[in-house]
């Protein structure tokens, strides 16, 4: 019994390990779209766009493991709940790389039009907070962390919402006074929102990562 209790928990702690790789390739992708922004780099952009793919296939890889774990291991109490967040994981993770790609399309859908230096500053500011959240987030799951752990690492999401809002209210100041700054400034507030997703998202990994640990889901919003 030990001896299949201790191969369910080596599955069990690949599997988190997967996930943390998966979330580096996310992280990777959302500070190259950072810095896709301050340099404008189109090529950069394409290249983010089309390494989404990348990130798309390890989903699917590890939904895969996932499975194969629950069918042949039958994981139980905490076990069951690591594996079962881990399949849940991937998903969220998948979503969040798909915001890295979102905004450099966005990036490409600008061209070569200058985007001014103070929002970019903004955007760049909050998008830090955020990326900061999810690699928190992602290091407390990995590591089993205890539920305070957890929580901590999602202290930064209402200071986002904030820096979301007040980024807002600048961009459509601008746009209302200065009727040419309006494809900028749509293109900027579609930016600063996939960044703040992220920032939501990454509570949700907090939420699965305090069930795991605890038995109980939070609601973290």
């Amino acid at each position: 019994m030990t001896d299949n209790l201790n191969l369910v928990q080596k599955r069990r702690q690949h599997l988190q390990s997967a996930v943390g790789e998966l979330g580096a390739l996310v992280i990777a992708a959302l500070n190259q779209s950072v810095d896709c922004i301050k340099r404008q780099d189109l090529e950069l952009a394409e290249r983010i766009v089309a390494e989404d793919a990348v990130i798309n296939r390890h989903r699917r890889m590890l939904e895969q493991d996932c499975l194969v774990t629950l069918a042949a291991y039958k994981p139980a109490g905490e076990d069951l709940r690591a594996v079962g967040a881990c399949m849940e994981l991937v998903s969220e993770l998948e979503r969040i790389g798909d915001y890295a790609a979102d905004v450099a399309s966005i990036i490409l859908k600008n061209g070569e039009t200058p985007l001014p230096p103070e929002p970019v500053a903004a955007i760049v500011q909050l998008a830090g907070d955020a990326i900061g959240m999810l690699a928190g987030t992602l290091s407390a799951f990995t590591s089993n962390e205890n539920e305070a752990a957890i929580r901590e690492a999602v202290t930064m999401e209402e200071q986002v919402d904030r820096e979301e809002d007040a980024f807002i209210d600048q961009v459509l100041s601008r746009m209302r006074s200065d009727a040419s700054f309006a494809i900028t400034g749509t293109y900027l507030l579609w930016i600063v929102h996939n960044y703040e997703r992220v920032a939501d998202r990454a509570t949700n990994v907090a939420e699965r990562a305090i069930y795991v640990v605890s038995g109980y889901t939070p609601d973290l919003d």
